[in-house]
């Protein structure tokens, strides 16, 4: 069985399909993973270790990775209205080495035709552009989703603003879909501030330390003492800590990275998510040391100013020894995305035997 037939997301197919009738699984409950009990937000959480919202369509997505070990579940970034996805292909596999993140490609490639040999050295670009489902379809799913969650779990909700001319009014939007979550029921907040796939400024926030702290202000006063959380892209040093500095008196946690931005091509150079879609996000293994180097900074950055915000470290984690990895670093939760996607059993390697969930 080839990389692409082990993965619960269906590549060849579209986003809609998949939204339908995914995830795509071999099993659909793991037994006998060892628990490591850690506290968030005040809850009890059985084992430090997620998905995040990029692979968890709806309601059927969470609770199906839920129920596979991944006690950290993250509802995928929703609007204040309906929006569509990106047309397909959505992902494609990347040929690349690992990447220095001292030194940054601006271009890789997607071979016409290349699948990895092995899970665990999967790279993909992904472009799907936050879609959403109207506000009172994925409220209802909500609800009715984290009722079905396995206790000791922390159902997070992503959603993002949707810019609409001006700066005040995406920070309104931000502020809109953030109480609505609130209103439907989830455990935490996220706002993405990270999603290299739109072309309105929405997805690249976190690179204005400024204009976070507005929006992290505005959120914080809609949803008061729920907890809340930001999701943002590579950065690091002087940049990294500006954002920490400006931002992190709103927060309850931060999670990074998303994924990187780059020019994917084929290699005749034609872009190789069609015109228009010159450049994408790019996650999986080759992404791991970048997200290693945030994550270390980003610890020392708290420990630095005596903070207290959670770390949900994600970014390359497709095996047990990159989710230590994190956690050495100083990630108080690991996230795991593509990993998971091609390996949905990653909790169990990760887990390893303990008592059945």
């Amino acid at each position: 069985m080839g990389v692409k037939e082990l993965a619960s997301y269906d590549i060849d197919r579209d986003y809609y399909y998949n939204l339908e009738n995914g995830p795509r699984l071999v099993v659909e409950k793991v037994k006998g993973l060892r628990n490591e009990p850690v506290e968030i937000f005040g809850k009890r959480v059985d084992f430090p270790l997620g998905v995040p919202a990029g692979l968890l369509l709806n309601g059927r997505w969470v609770r199906a990775y839920n129920h596979l070990g991944y006690p950290v579940v993250v509802y995928k970034t929703v609007r204040t209205c309906e929006y569509p996805c990106h047309p397909h292909p959505n992902c494609l596999f990347v040929k690349t080495d690992m990447l220095d993140p001292y030194d940054l490609p601006d271009v890789l490639v997607a071979p016409e035709g290349y699948e990895p040999e092995r899970p665990e050295r999967v790279t993909i670009t992904n472009s799907f552009g936050m879609p959403s489902l109207p506000p009172e379809k994925w409220q209802e799913d909500i609800d009715r989703v984290r009722q079905e969650l396995l206790p000791g779990s922390l159902f997070i909700g992503s959603g993002v603003g949707t810019f609409s001319g001006t700066s005040w009014e995406l920070k309104r939007d931000f502020a809109r879909v953030a109480a609505m979550l609130k209103e439907a029921g989830v455990d935490a907040v996220e706002v993405n501030f990270s999603c290299p796939n739109v072309k309105n400024g929405e997805g690249s926030i976190y690179t204005d330390a400024d204009f976070s702290a507005e929006i992290l202000e505005a959120v914080r006063k809609e949803i008061e003492d729920t907890p809340l959380i930001v999701k943002v892209g590579f950065l690091m040093g002087k940049k990294l800590t500006e954002f920490v500095a400006r931002c992190a008196k709103y927060l309850d946690g931060i999670a990074g990275i998303n994924s990187l931005q780059a020019r994917v091509v084929r290699e005749d150079g034609s872009p190789a998510l069609g015109e228009g879609r010159d450049r994408s996000g790019v996650c999986g293994w080759a992404i791991g040391k970048c997200a290693q180097v945030f994550v270390q900074q980003l610890a020392e950055i708290r420990d630095g100013i005596k903070a207290d915000f959670v770390i949900f470290g994600g970014g390359g984690v497709t095996d047990a020894e990159g989710f230590l990895k994190l956690k050495s670093l100083g990630a108080d939760v690991v996230m795991v995305c593509t990993g998971a996607m091609f390996n949905p059993l990653l909790s169990q390697e990760i887990r390893g035997d303990g008592e059945d969930i």
